[in-house]
């Protein structure tokens, strides 16, 4: 189903806002997100991370995980992209990795949440 949002994302006219599909795109990645880890204090992310992710850091995360790119998460936030780049290269140092490649790989592998 994510796959499809994002798909048809770009092409969404009139009849359905794309806020609605960046809304359901959202809600799919915290559902992930919980299923891969419902405790973050007892998951392995708590050992891994440098530091913790401050929770407006949390809210980045997620959407960078669900695949949403910087000028999509600036919009769903309401940041500037500049705001969301230094937000994301803090995320990188902070569970270190150093692209959404690997910040997706260590969520799917469990290895960070």
């Amino acid at each position: 189903m994510v796959v499809l949002l994002r798909a048809v994302l770009p092409t969404i006219g009139k009849e359905l806002p794309d806020t609605y599909v960046r809304t359901l795109l959202l809600a799919f990645a915290r559902q992930h997100l919980e299923q891969v880890a419902p405790s973050a204090a007892g998951s392995p992310v708590a050992a891994r991370l440098i530091e913790p992710l401050s929770p407006q850091e949390q809210r980045v995360f997620r959407l960078l995980v669900a695949g949403f790119s910087n000028p999509e998460i600036a919009e769903a936030m309401v940041v500037s992209n500049n705001t969301v780049k230094t937000q994301v290269q803090s995320i990188y140092r902070k569970l270190n990795v150093k692209s959404r490649k690997e910040a997706r790989e260590a969520v799917r592998g469990q290895h960070l949440l």
